[in-house]
């Protein structure tokens, strides 16, 4: 068995551990070691019990990623909005036309809905 492995199995623990008054000890190993634990129920992974430190590392590196995805989306959508400055444009008025709709007509559509 590989090390990596038998490191993994070390880390599950059955659901029923708790119940049998185990849970004092997963608690104090997590809070005290740092260790983290793989909860199985019906022998299926179902929960991760981690440090409140490794869950607040957690929640900023995710913070930070978001803001790294949200900057690259920004300028993803830079570099399209450059590329189409000097893409030949229509006014609404001739894309209306274009469609064979008049200015009345929308308004006319548009005081017609209501909106609840």
């Amino acid at each position: 068995m590989s090390l990596a492995l038998a490191e993994f199995t070390e880390k599950l623990v059955s659901i029923s551990d708790f119940s049998q008054g185990k849970a004092g000890k997963i608690f104090s190993d997590v809070a005290d070691n740092n260790r983290e634990y793989v909860v199985l129920k019906n022998n299926q992974p179902t929960a991760v019990v981690i440090s409140v430190q490794e869950y607040k590392d957690t929640q900023k590196k995710v913070a930070m990623l978001e803001e790294i995805l949200e900057k690259i989306e920004n300028l993803r959508l830079l570099k399209l909005a450059e590329s189409r400055v000097d893409d030949a444009t229509t006014s609404f008025e001739d894309f209306i036309a274009e469609e064979g709709f008049s200015t009345e007509e929308l308004e006319a559509l548009a005081e017609s809905v209501k909106i609840e």
